[in-house]
């Protein structure tokens, strides 16, 4: 059953006049960067970078490919390195 506005609330009065939060370091320093001129521009630009699409999510294929083929041109210089090393002896 619903509370009708006229029944006065059970809550405690704490829980229905909640005192202020308290500021605590963090939101201080915020505030005192948020201050500074040009922040609100540096923050618009980290926004930005942070938004942006990678590229594997750009040119998923693309990546794909080149990456194949960087993963078979590190394991051929390994294989030519132990190669070069056992050939010593």
């Amino acid at each position: 059953m619903l509370r009708t506005p006229q029944q006065p609330s059970s809550l405690p009065e704490w829980m229905l006049n909640p005192p202020p939060p308290r500021r605590t370091v963090g939101d201080r320093l915020a505030g005192a960067v948020t201050a500074l001129p040009g922040a609100a521009r540096l923050r618009r630009r980290w926004w930005a970078w942070q938004g942006r699409r990678r590229l594997h999510q750009r040119y998923p294929n693309a990546v794909k490919v080149a990456t194949f083929f960087l993963c078979f041109a590190v394991a051929l210089a390994l294989v030519l390195a132990a190669n070069a090393l056992f050939g010593m002896a």
